[in-house]
């Protein structure tokens, strides 16, 4: 059963049990307040005859006239004894004496509903001198209350079938109306699983509160995030096996080469050992930094311990420092002995050996690392060169994977396009911030803000 129909009819059916409810308090309230009103007139007829004095004045009852006066159609005046037999009787209507007779002591009023009507008896009891003689009872025949409540009935039993119709082909159209936004949302769904390809909702072009209409804007955002990381993957993938590619196309010509002529030439065999080993590094880098970008996506800031960064800094700098023969200086705002953070000190050793390695490779002169903390205690790490620069339009997607600004400068100077983005994540799952400031032939800013604490 589709979820529409399951509303049609939760909708139906709750309509009905309101005006059930509803349609029964109502027949009970115009039966009850009918039959009270009628009750009273009885018993005000009743008090009215007491005051005749009907035990001194039996003649009351033989010469009927002055009794019959205050009877109506429908209507009977019955003189009970203390045996519970009927002393004297009048009527108008045969069917108010089929009901039987009680003696009783005290004012009494009995509804009797039968299939022929609705019957009002009032009995009160008659007294001489402060005791009891008799009961007085005075019974009527609401026929005519019978069949307005049948009437009334009728009338309501009808009013709940048009309701109940009217609910349901309302009640259908109204959804057809309200879930035509989800059968967009299934027909769009369904046609992105078969053809696999990215489509969006059509939502209206006002701006509205609706729950679907934000459930559709939702969806659509969610469809340009999987489409965009989709187009990510889809490059990198492409990416990836293009670098891949080179260093095994290298490696197999130069073995075919070794194979073919190189066994008898001592220098064509030296260049081609040195082409497979430099070439096989490079892949090595680049399966290394394709893991490291792995690791470092998955991971979550889990090292988080305390560490003084200062050392850290000076011993990354002076490795590269021995490495390659260059200079970099560590440059500190304030003569602060240390500086404390939490974090995953590993990572920050990699982010610094990632941008301190750029910055070796682009420029030919000192490099600077300068290191503050400002006021509302978050790390400032900057990486300063007097480099080639970088063109303003290349800045925004220098952290894009496998990315090069100068393709064959660095594939010559060996690098992958990786760093970068390996260092942007390292950033971010310390929840901090990295920024890039560069001009072409006046060198490069790297400006890394770190909080103290990553969580």
């Amino acid at each position: 059963m589709s979820l529409k129909l399951k509303i049609t009819l939760g909708v139906a059916v709750g309509l009905m049990l309101i005006l059930f409810i509803s349609f029964t308090f109502a027949y009970y309230m115009f039966i009850r307040v009918t039959t009270n009103g009628e009750a009273d007139l009885l018993k005000e007829k009743a008090r009215t005859l007491l005051l005749k004095d009907l035990p001194n004045h039996p003649e009351y009852w033989q010469d009927n006239s002055s009794m019959e006066e205050l009877l109506i159609p429908q209507e009977m005046l019955r003189y009970i004894g203390p045996d519970s037999k009927v002393i004297y009787q009048i009527y108008s209507d045969e069917t108010l004496i089929r009901y039987p007779v009680t003696y009783v002591n005290k004012d009494t009023i009995t509804v009797e509903t039968a299939s022929d009507g609705i019957y009002v008896f009032v009995k009160m009891p008659v007294f001489k001198e402060g005791h009891q003689l008799a009961t007085l009872e005075i019974g009527r025949s609401l026929r005519r209350l019978g069949q307005y409540a049948d009437m009334l009935i009728s009338v309501l039993l009808l009013t709940s079938t048009g309701t109940l119709i009217l609910a349901l082909i309302g009640g259908y159209f109204y959804t057809n109306v309200l879930f035509r936004p989800l059968q967009d949302f299934v027909c769009t769904m369904q046609n992105i699983e078969q053809s696999g390809s990215f489509r969006h909702i059509n939502l209206p072009a006002k701006d509205t509160n609706d729950e679907l209409v934000i459930l559709g804007a939702t969806f659509n955002r969610m469809i340009d995030r999987l489409q965009d990381m989709f187009q990510k993957q889809e490059q990198f993938l492409a990416d990836a096996s293009h670098e891949l590619r080179t260093p095994l196309t290298i490696i197999e010509s130069y073995a075919s080469l070794l194979r073919r002529w190189a066994f008898h030439d001592e220098k064509l065999r030296e260049e081609a050992l040195e082409a497979i080993i430099s070439e096989s590094a490079q892949l090595k880098q680049l399966t290394q930094n394709l893991l490291s970008l792995t690791d470092v996506v998955r991971e979550n800031c889990e090292q988080d311990v305390d560490f003084d960064l200062l050392p850290l800094v000076r011993q990354t700098a002076a490795s590269l420092r021995m490495t390659s023969g260059r200079e970099i200086d560590v440059e500190l705002a304030s003569e602060q002995q240390e500086l404390l953070m939490s974090g995953d000190s590993y990572k920050i050793k990699q982010l610094l050996i990632i941008l301190l390695d750029n910055a070796l490779k682009y420029s030919q002169q000192k490099i600077i690392m300068h290191i503050e903390l400002s006021e509302d205690h978050w790390v400032i790490l900057k990486v300063i060169d007097h480099g080639i620069g970088i063109a303003e339009g290349d800045i925004p997607l220098l952290f894009d994977r496998f990315y090069r600004s100068d393709k064959a400068r660095n594939r010559k100077q060996g690098g992958v396009g990786l760093g970068l983005a390996i260092a942007l994540h390292i950033v971010q799952k310390h929840k901090g911030t990295i920024e890039i400031q560069s001009r072409l032939g006046e060198g490069t800013t790297v400006i890394v803000k770190l909080p103290t604490t990553c969580q």
